[in-house]
């Protein structure tokens, strides 16, 4: 599975993207493959990693049909649990 990584300014950050994201990886097996995501390349899943519940992260050149707002450390065990099912 190709998933996209999209992170936000970082201008409000509320807790710790780059170990979110590190935790994540760790988490999941070998078959999920993570990079910083590209404009115009097709994503299984984007994941979109904003510091604070603004969002307002840019993503309207990223395409995946999978597209899901990270807003705090408390969407870690969603996020996990949907990446292994999919």
């Amino acid at each position: 599975m190709e998933i996209g990584i999209r992170y936000c300014g970082g201008c409000n950050t509320s807790y710790d993207r780059k170990a979110f994201v590190e935790n994540l990886i760790t988490d999941l097996d070998k078959t999920h493959n993570f990079e910083i995501a590209k404009e115009d390349k097709l994503y299984d899943y984007l994941i979109l990693v904003c510091g604070c519940f603004n969002c307002c992260v840019s993503y309207e050149k990223y395409i995946s049909n999978n597209k899901i707002f990270i807003k705090s450390i408390n969407d870690y065990a969603n996020l996990l649990s949907n990446l292994k099912e999919f």
